[in-house]
């Protein structure tokens, strides 16, 4: 049996729309030996959930962020538009590097620290729904495996719920270059600067290189579409829903989201 912990992060505006949730259903639900560590910038104030919860302040523990977010602040072509286009133009979140390096900071950093063999990435707009088998969760990381991940057809990984086997060989190499796409502005080279971009372009470099690199998609088949709701669709969703975008207003996913019979309660009630 492998050790795992989970690890978020979230705004302090991230905190009162969908984090607090987050956190709430992970307590209720996940198996106490499970941490979860929430890397912040601003702490919530006057909370306690035990020993369960830890908190890593972001800033003392990635200056590396720090510094990324401080160089590229006013760059236009770091913040939602991408290098060659007209600043004036609408943004997308597909090249704002800064808003999603956090969560590249927050992977990489808890992944090259960490005391427990396997690390979860988990979305903060994730809520638990229903008691999660610790068995299930380890197993759906093989033992070749580096990765966990929900793959899709024609479009980057869903990236809402990562797995990383932090005993690889592959651990440390992996995430120093994720870093460097930051750090040495590699990111600027490729066609997306968001994280899940990202991921798959290093599964992909790694999987060129090494040739026993191996990685898992978790997804099964599905809809042969981008943007469809794989995370909810794939075995997460009998114990978890993912709000993404204006799902969190209504605090549940859509009836349409879905493309397997789930029989849970929950998703009955949709």
């Amino acid at each position: 049996m492998r050790s795992i912990s989970v690890i978020t992060t979230f705004s302090a505006l991230g905190w009162h729309s969908y984090g607090k949730r987050m956190i709430d259903s992970f307590v209720k639900y996940w198996p106490k030996e499970i941490k979860l560590i929430v890397y912040y910038e601003e702490k919530p104030k006057d909370v306690d959930y035990g020993d369960q919860v830890q908190w890593v302040n972001f800033e003392q523990a990635s200056p590396e962020l720090v510094a990324y977010k401080k160089k590229h602040k006013t760059n236009p072509f770091a913040t939602g538009w991408k290098i060659g286009t007209d600043p004036k133009s609408k943004y997308s979140y597909l090249w704002d590097a800064v808003k999603f390096a956090h969560k590249s900071f927050c992977v990489s950093h808890a992944a090259l620290n960490s005391s427990t063999d396997i690390i979860i990435w988990l979305d903060a707009d994730v809520v638990t729904l229903n008691f999660v088998s610790r068995e299930h969760i380890e197993s759906l990381l093989p033992q070749n495996s580096y990765c966990a991940y929900q793959g899709r057809k024609k479009i980057y990984p869903e990236c809402g719920f990562v797995m990383y086997d932090c005993t690889s060989e592959y651990n440390e190499p992996f995430m120093k270059e994720w870093q460097e796409l930051y750090t040495k502005d590699k990111l600027f080279k490729l066609a997306e600067y968001h994280d899940s971009y990202l991921f798959q372009h290093l599964v992909e470099h790694f999987e060129f290189v090494f040739p026993d690199f191996k990685h898992t998609s978790i997804s099964g088949s599905h809809p042969n579409r981008p943007g469809v709701h794989v995370f909810i669709n794939s075995p997460l969703g009998q114990y978890m829903d993912h709000l993404k975008g204006a799902r969190k207003i209504k605090g549940k996913s859509k009836k349409e989201d879905l493309y397997v019979n789930r029989q849970e309660d929950y998703w009955k009630k949709v």
